[in-house]
């Protein structure tokens, strides 16, 4: 027999490059330390790609290992959780974001009778050594990202590879509540024992990466929103985004108190919330009608 949980928690689920950051963060914190011209990086990887048949996040992560540059100075994790520092963010990211959203909730009854609770989950196709040192890792229950197998204190080989389509086996993970790489989220688990529902996700994304989780949560009943670069006009892969039932919503990616992305947040946790109000209280009718058979 099935055993139902609470199903009161609300994640939020960010892609991070270019989502709560502009840009990549290799080219802000390894290519500035190191000099790397990113034109003939990407380039290079490119073409390990195009010729050699590799998977294209496992071509970038190969010359970060391989180049001649790497093999002088190897990117150790000391080094690379030093160079997280170097990231930039959207404006609000680091300047109370996450502080707001939990004032907000505590504004809303239905959340304190509810139980209702959020929590951050990062899945992304950069690197975890640089994610684990941002300033705002503090905010995140668990953060997704590609990993080297150090030895003797060296990048040796990938142990972890994060790209377009499997990072929807995290959203999995959380849904199921699974969240170590050792959990198998092979077997059935009936929908009224999984930690959070798809329809209690909200997947941020700023582009065609993030199309395939957005498509899993979106067909689930969960949420997406894309989001861009506010200093650019409304890129053509965010407006189809949108256009093709991808993402439902679109905004600059500013994460600033009252701006047009925060509103849309707002909206979309209420619907949330009042959805997790309902079923319990359906559930409660139920068991009464249940017990009183």
């Amino acid at each position: 027999m099935s055993k139902k949980v609470p199903q009161n928690i609300i994640a939020i689920v960010y892609d991070f490059d270019g989502t709560l950051s502009p840009g990549n963060m290799q080219e802000q914190t390894i290519f500035k330390a190191y000099g790397i011209d990113k034109k003939r990086f990407w380039a290079k990887s490119q073409t390990l790609v195009d010729r050699r048949g590799y998977e294209k996040t496992l071509a970038y992560l190969k010359l970060l290992i391989d180049e001649p540059v790497f093999r002088r100075r190897p990117l150790t994790k000391r080094l690379l959780k030093g160079l997280a520092s170097h990231v930039p963010y959207y404006p609000g990211v680091n300047e109370g974001y996450f502080d707001q959203l939990d004032d907000f909730l505590k504004t809303l009854p239905e959340v304190q009778e509810g139980g209702i609770s959020l929590e951050h989950y990062i899945i992304s196709s950069g690197l975890q050594e640089i994610l684990d040192g941002v300033s705002i890792r503090k905010y995140f229950k668990k953060i997704y990202a590609c990993e080297f197998d150090y030895q003797r204190g060296r990048p040796a080989f990938p142990k972890l590879v994060i790209n377009d389509t499997n990072k929807t086996q995290f959203l999995f993970r959380i849904n199921k509540g699974k969240l170590e790489l050792s959990e198998s989220i092979n077997e059935h688990m009936p929908e009224a024992e999984r930690r959070i529902p798809f329809r209690n996700m909200i997947y941020v994304g700023d582009g065609i990466t993030d199309v395939p989780s957005m498509t899993v949560i979106q067909k689930a009943g969960g949420n997406a929103i894309a989001v861009y670069d506010p200093a650019k006009r409304v890129p053509q892969a965010v407006k189809s985004m949108v256009a093709e039932h991808r993402a439902e919503h679109f905004a600059p990616a500013d994460f600033r108190a009252h701006s047009l992305f925060v509103k849309i947040l707002h909206q979309t946790l209420k619907k949330i919330i009042a959805s997790i109000v309902y079923r319990s209280s359906a559930d409660r009718s139920s068991d009464w009608v249940r017990r009183h058979m």
